[in-house]
């Protein structure tokens, strides 16, 4: 079964097995490659849980105990929403998004920094994503 199936099989997460020891990540995203990818840069150091699905996220920081979470999605209400809903969730929460960004939407882009601990946009250099998780930990 190929992995793109095995992670969206009954909408379940991507995770090998939990370390009680190592701080978690969850990483949401509609493109399962880019999760993919991200989690094979932090799955030495951390837990990884991965979703393309956005209306898990708040499930999965709550049965998972993530402590930071990556969000690859466009700004949007609807997204401050979900962060907020988090964040209330799950106490302190790091939040870090990532998106493509996009000069029409500078409204947006001001108003996701309300909501988020940091926002990383695309393309970004691998190193600038683990300096960001790390520091956003260590706080």
């Amino acid at each position: 079964m190929p992995l793109s199936a095995q992670i969206e099989k009954n909408n379940q997460p991507r995770s090998g097995s939990r370390d009680v020891e190592k701080k978690t990540i969850l990483i949401y995203s509609p493109d399962l490659n880019f999760s993919f990818s991200l989690s094979m840069v932090f799955q030495e150091k951390y837990n990884v849980v991965t979703t393309s699905n956005p209306a898990m996220l708040e499930s999965f920081v709550s049965t998972y105990a993530a402590d930071i979470a990556i969000v690859d999605s466009v700004p949007s209400e609807k997204l401050m929403q979900q962060i907020d809903g988090l964040k209330t969730l799950r106490g302190r929460l790091p939040v870090i998004v990532t998106y493509v960004y996009d000069a029409r939407d500078v409204g947006l882009d001001s108003a996701i920094r309300v909501h988020v601990d940091a926002v990383l946009y695309k393309p970004f250099e691998v190193d600038a994503v683990l300096s960001r998780v790390e520091q956003l930990l260590s706080s």
